[in-house]
């Protein structure tokens, strides 16, 4: 497929009065000009789930997936597998002696820089509005791929706190770009690392695998022993 025809199911939503936006690893990759998987696209939306569903099926499109909670719906289009997801927030209370990993409510907002804040690094809150070429970027993503800089979003103690999978998402994007980390990401991740032994080994396997698929994996373990993550090891 063409880059462009990637596309189309974006320009469908925007044709009909919605804001859309590429998000994600197709943004960040064609930032670091690194070859980015053209079969797996990110969608950011104004467009609720029934709103979205409605304009795919006026393209002949049916979902293989609506989760409306999350507001996510899922598809296939010409071989690539597309996920677009509604503006939201994600709402957590503020109760963290038990492991969430997920928010406790959710509320779909009207515009990027809202749903922006949930995401979980600068790098991968970054919007491209494919039409016009214009990046929509809140939280200095660009100049952190630019310098090489793994942050995270907000409070890195609160963020971990709310889901300690994240711990391992950083390590891997660390190692997947050779960035270095953020001084205080670093700091709250080192203050963090027993949060792990609150998840199941179920859930923390998959995220190590990625790790584990890492060329460079021996580096890895290393600084998971360095960071107090060497209990998943």
């Amino acid at each position: 497929m063409r880059k462009q025809e990637i596309n189309t199911p974006l320009f469908w939503l925007q044709d009909a009065g919605f804001s859309a936006y590429l998000v994600g690893n197709q943004v960040r990759d064609r930032l670091l000009k690194m070859d980015f998987d053209r079969f797996d696209v990110d969608i950011a939306t104004s467009a609720k789930p029934k709103q979205v569903v409605t304009v795919l099926k006026k393209n002949n499109l049916i979902p293989t997936a609506v989760d409306e909670q999350f507001g996510v719906v899922s598809f296939r289009f010409n071989g690539v597998i597309y996920e677009i997801t509604t503006f939201r927030q994600d709402i957590y209370k503020g109760d963290f002696e038990r492991v969430k990993r997920y928010p406790d409510a959710i509320r779909f907002v009207p515009v990027a820089a809202e749903d922006s804040s949930r995401r979980d690094l600068t790098i991968n809150a970054i919007y491209l509005n494919p039409k016009t070429g214009k990046y929509l970027d809140y939280h200095g993503g660009m100049a952190d791929i630019k310098n090489k800089i793994i942050r995270v979003i907000g409070d890195p103690m609160i963020r971990f706190q709310e889901d300690p999978l994240r711990l391992l998402r950083v390590v891997r994007f660390r190692h997947l770009l050779k960035f270095k980390y953020d001084p205080a990401t670093l700091k709250a991740m080192k203050l963090s690392a027993g949060l792990i032994r609150k998840l199941s080994p179920t859930i923390v396997k998959k995220e190590f695998g990625k790790l584990q698929d890492l060329p460079n994996y021996s580096a890895v373990k290393q600084e998971l022993q360095r960071l107090g993550l060497s209990q998943i090891t």
